[in-house]
């Protein structure tokens, strides 16, 4: 917060202290869509295997997800179960086979039960 303060005491206008620090937290369009295409590239190489913790995954894949949502490229909650249920390993199937079956509810369920 003292480092934006610095940034912007010698502007001369709310709207110029405003200008400023939006460029400053990075949401100009091309910072933004560098972020989206990075955080869109992490998305599509998640993979869960059995030398991983699941409930570490799910957390990295939800901080990825509510990235996203926040700079306005949102996935719906079937994608992300889809996605979840791709990256599953195979010794995992059993749950996968349950998680597609309940389809709609599958992902609060995963969630819940920290699959």
């Amino acid at each position: 917060m003292n480092d934006d303060i610095t940034k912007v005491i010698h502007c001369k206008s709310a709207y110029e202290i405003w200008s400023r620090l939006v460029v400053i937290h990075e949401r100009t369009s091309q910072v933004k869509r560098a972020k989206i295409d990075l955080l869109c590239f992490h998305y599509k190489k998640i993979f869960i295997n059995e030398n991983k913790f699941i409930d570490g995954m799910i957390t990295k894949f939800t901080k990825i997800t509510n990235s996203l949502a926040f700079l306005g490229d949102e996935i719906d909650n079937e994608q992300k179960m889809r996605k979840v249920i791709r990256a599953l390993s195979p010794s995992r199937k059993v749950k996968s086979t349950i998680l597609k079956e309940l389809n709609d509810k599958a992902w609060n369920l995963l969630v819940s039960l920290g699959i």
